[in-house]
């Protein structure tokens, strides 16, 4: 004789699938054949949160409208991370246009990078000051914010002290090409690694890490050529790197390894 043995939810009577979309977690009934007989167990599954969905869904719908409306200066800020004479000729333009797709594309890159880098905190279980959720993400957008904005202070301070305002504005528009195409490369990223398990997102963990990465490799090649087109000395070059780009990141490696 075939025995019955069911296991019920402390959540009877509830809709496993809506309670897996909304709350980030859920239970599913399967079958579980033993010696005995047939046993009805749970199974726990586990999904991201609904404010995921929402985010990234959100962010595509701004990406369709940038693409919408900006779709050919969309591309010549694509290229011009390849090609320095694109990117010299755009920030001669400083079109009325030109300049909003700029700010959208910077609102894109803090939306997007930091929700990236939320995400690979929670996989490296790297947890400023052990925040978790949403705090995590409003974390590092306010870092990135921050970051962004000292960057533009301390460099307009540095081109007024040495009288060499507009080089170092031609300079920053440069470096903060790579800012806005890495916010587009994270777009799809960010979704590979949130609804993907197991070693498909292994692999596409390194995969972002690799291809930003490339991204920062590409932003220091284009100073390098900035810095001969120029006609900047390698040795100023080398030291302007050190004080205005290294030293930063350095300080700010040791202040999240402090609070860590």
């Amino acid at each position: 004789m075939c025995i019955f043995v069911i296991k019920f939810s402390s959540m009877l009577g509830q809709d496993t699938t809506m309670l897996a979309i909304f709350s980030g977690s859920g239970t599913e009934q399967v079958p579980d054949f033993t010696a005995a007989g047939l046993q009805i167990a749970e199974k726990a599954q586990t999904h991201p949160p609904t404010w995921h969905f929402i985010y990234l869904f959100l962010l595509i719908g701004l990406f369709a409208w940038i693409r919408l409306y900006y779709g050919n200066i969309l591309i010549q800020t694509v290229q011009a991370s390849t090609n320095f004479h694109v990117a010299n000729k755009m920030f001669k333009n400083n079109s009325l246009l030109q300049n909003q797709l700029d700010g959208a594309l910077y609102l894109f890159y803090f939306l997007s990078m930091a929700f990236l880098l939320y995400y690979i905190e929670l996989r490296i279980e790297m947890l400023p000051y052990a925040l978790q959720g949403g705090l995590l993400f409003l974390f590092n957008l306010a870092l990135l914010v921050a970051l962004f904005l000292g960057r533009v202070m301390l460099h307009n301070i540095t081109g007024i002290f040495f009288n060499r305002v507009r080089i170092i504005r031609e300079y920053l528009y440069n470096m903060f090409i790579f800012n806005k195409l890495s916010g587009l490369v994270a777009l799809p990223l960010m979704f590979l690694l949130v609804y993907t398990r197991g070693t498909l997102q292994g692999v596409i963990f390194w995969t972002c890490i690799f291809a930003l990465s490339g991204i920062v490799v590409m932003r220091l090649i284009r100073a390098i050529v900035f810095s001969y087109r120029k006609e900047v000395l390698i040795f100023y070059m080398f030291l302007y790197l050190c004080a205005l780009e290294i030293a930063p990141l350095v300080l700010l490696y040791r202040w999240l390894e402090g609070i860590l």
